[in-house]
């Protein structure tokens, strides 16, 4: 029983061995080259990533920022190689340069890559995702006595201080521009401290913000450059003294703190007898360096911007266009108008009103050419025979008998005039006989819609 455990553990610790040999081992370093370092003080990150066989595509180490500090990459991966026994291993190393600005612990992060990297035998690179360890290194604050707005850790310091123009011939109202340039070894241009300038009795003083740089050149070296111009109304005659720049740095080699600074300048300023451009000067430079108010940004525009204030009543109207559109009354009435006049009722009213203006203005022709248009408009009447289809409804021939007499009168005596009594007995036969036909015509219809509901009830 002992011997069949101890033969099968050999077993799968063979086995394991095997499946392990097969596939190539991948691990990171990450290396900090100070255990503690000042505030402003750079240290160096080093991540390096090893396989047993090679890698087939280049590492892209990302370019990120840490919080509290700046940080740069120091150029590009470069290749490298580590022997551990007997086995020597294929890497690729990055370098990063941490500047801390703040005390306390500054931890660089860990990593996550995709590297390809082929198994042992084989020549095909194969995807495999590896992560670099987490590193933390303290930081520590300027030591006492050291004002911390000025505070920079440096390896040298060099200061260019410059003018546009000779200081020996300046008068009143002259405009100077000085240009200072700050040039710091083994820090970044973010880091040198900006500079704060006093006031002047004989100028005013306008500093323009600084531009920084840096130069890396990838062998080691790094420098911070600040260049910042500063403008200077010359606005009182005299002799006065222009104090240069003074830079403190501590190196962090010597552990000593150390001043640079440029030489102090005397300028004579002569009496100028033309000053009317120095208030229009003044105000030149102080817009100029004026820093815009909160209040005075241009607001992001929203979609409400674009909607023109009379949006309400543009809407109100766009409804009504579209009601009207949709109801459309003006044809609706049209219609209905025309259906009116198109019934056998309003045709006879309007045949009966023209004959009786006609009969009214005792016109005789057109008298008689509306009282054929009116009995055309009537039921069960005859224009060839309205004689005897009046005679058949009113039981009479009064009117008949008016309207042979006016044709008379003008076919047979030539008159076009219908007297006034004829008129008068007319439009009363006229009114009278009409009555009587409606009322027949009332009749025959309230007989026909009774027939057809009997009709419909029992068919």
């Amino acid at each position: 029983m002992v011997k069949r455990i101890i033969l099968s553990t050999f077993c799968l610790f063979w086995v394991m061995t095997a499946f392990a040999q097969k596939r190539a081992n991948i691990f990171t370093t990450t290396t900090i080259n100070k255990k503690e370092v000042m505030v402003g003080e750079p240290f160096k990150v080093k991540l390096s990533i090893y396989t047993t066989t090679w890698f087939t595509q280049g590492l892209n180490f990302e370019d990120f920022q840490l919080p509290n500090a700046l940080m740069i990459k120091d150029g590009r991966a470069i290749p490298n190689s580590l022997t551990i026994g007997k086995y020597l291993y294929s890497g690729v190393e990055q370098t990063y340069w941490v500047f801390p600005f703040s005390a306390g612990e500054n931890t660089f992060p860990s990593l996550t890559l995709e590297v390809q990297t082929p198994d042992p035998g084989d020549y095909k690179g194969k995807k495999r995702i590896v992560h670099t360890k987490e590193k933390t290194i303290k930081v520590v604050p300027p030591p006492l006595g050291e004002d911390p707005k000025s505070w920079l850790v440096a390896s040298s310091v060099r200061i260019k201080d410059t003018w546009n123009k000779n200081l020996s011939e300046v008068k009143v109202g002259d405009v100077l521009k000085r240009t200072i340039t700050i040039t710091a070894g083994n820090t970044l241009g973010p880091m040198i401290p900006v500079r704060e300038f006093d006031s002047l009795d004989w100028a005013g003083i306008y500093p323009e913000h600084p531009i920084n740089s840096n130069y890396n050149n990838n062998e080691g070296y790094i420098s911070g450059t600040q260049k910042q111009v500063v403008t200077y109304l010359v606005q009182e005659a005299g002799t006065f003294e222009v104090p240069g720049v003074t830079v403190r740095y501590y190196n962090p080699r010597t552990k000593k703190s150390k001043d640079v600074s440029s030489k102090d300048l005397q300028i004579v300023v002569e009496e100028n007898p033309n000053l009317s451009m120095l208030a229009s000067l003044q105000d030149s430079l102080n817009k100029l360096n004026q820093v815009p108010e909160e209040g005075t940004k241009t607001s992001q525009k929203t979609w409400k911007d674009y909607v023109p204030e009379q949006w309400k009543a543009i809407l109100i109207g766009l409804i009504v266009l579209w009601l009207f559109y949709k109801i459309r009354p003006i044809t609706r009435i049209r219609k209905r108008i025309e259906d009116i006049r198109s019934t056998s009722t309003y045709k006879e009213k309007h045949a009966y009103g023209q004959l009786r203006s006609a009969i009214k203005s005792g016109h005789i022709e057109k008298s008689i050419q509306h009282f054929y248009q009116w009995i055309n408009t009537l039921p069960n009447q005859s224009v060839s025979n309205y004689k005897e289809t009046l005679h058949q409804a009113v039981l009479n021939d009064h009117l008949s008998d008016l309207i042979a007499e006016i044709s008379e009168i003008k076919y047979s005596q030539g008159g076009t005039v219908i007297p006034k009594k004829l008129q008068k007995a007319l439009l009363h036969q006229l009114n009278w006989d009409r009555k009587i036909i409606l009322q027949e015509k009332k009749k025959e219809n309230l007989y026909q819609r009774k027939t057809k509901i009997l009709k419909d009830l029992n068919p």
